[in-house]
């Protein structure tokens, strides 16, 4: 004989909301942290984690203490806990400027961006080497014959554009953080973050093609999940 299962409590739906939110979206909780208790966003990131929850908000623990982020308006009943946190996530997102598409991963150099990525580490080689660019050693007369202008004019190109060089892929790797890496979700110093901030510092304008066509794929796929 069937029995009629009594409906979940009122805690016992807090809790299983709690432990989805804590194991599936810790992203979203420092999203919370930052836009609506005005954390850094390495606090924020610091193991987020609901510690407890109420019609009225969040106490949201971390590293570093717990925080109340609460419900404007009130939730009448948890049925609206779902939407009401997803658009909390929606609202913060935009403002801090972040996006929906999440880079995870790093993709290695294809194709011609094995050419910049070439060059530049040839030109920081021969920077590393011109110690070794002297009258009489084989490098000097190497170069004396197959370098236009000869050792002389080879030094003085490869020391007049260090700077140059080197000035452009810093303001690359600034921009790289600013402009995709922290709008695509990618904590700073993660191993990602190095991945691909190390990549452009040899590499230069290319990187910026790989990893748009990355998150164009991500949009294009999460598009036609909606369909």
């Amino acid at each position: 004989m069937a029995t009629n299962r009594a409906p979940p409590s009122e805690q016992e739906i807090k809790g299983r909301i709690i432990t989805h939110m804590n194991t599936q979206h810790s992203r979203e909780l420092s999203h919370y942290l930052r836009h609506y208790v005005g954390l850094s966003a390495r606090a924020a990131t610091a193991s987020p984690a609901i510690q407890d929850m109420s019609l009225t908000g969040m106490a949201i623990k971390t590293l570093n203490g717990t925080y109340d982020v609460p419900f404007s308006p009130p939730l009448s009943s948890w049925a609206e806990a779902r939407p009401r946190v997803i658009a909390m996530d929606v609202t913060a997102r935009e403002a801090l400027g972040i996006s929906d598409i999440y880079l995870t991963e790093y993709a290695w150099p294809r194709g011609f961006d094995w050419v910049p990525l070439g060059g530049v580490v040839f030109y920081y080689i021969c920077c590393v080497g011109l110690p070794w660019v002297v009258p009489g050693s084989g490098i000097w007369d190497t170069l004396e014959v197959v370098f236009p202008g000869g050792p002389e004019w080879f030094l003085w190109i490869v020391r007049t554009i260090f700077w140059i060089v080197f000035g452009i892929h810093v303001v690359e790797v600034f921009l790289l953080d600013r402009w995709r890496l922290q709008k695509h979700g990618v904590p700073r110093f993660s191993r990602v973050w190095w991945a691909w901030t190390s990549n452009i510092f040899f590499e230069g304008v290319t990187t910026w093609n790989r990893l748009d066509s990355i998150i164009a794929a991500k949009r294009a796929e999460k598009e036609g999940k909606k369909h």
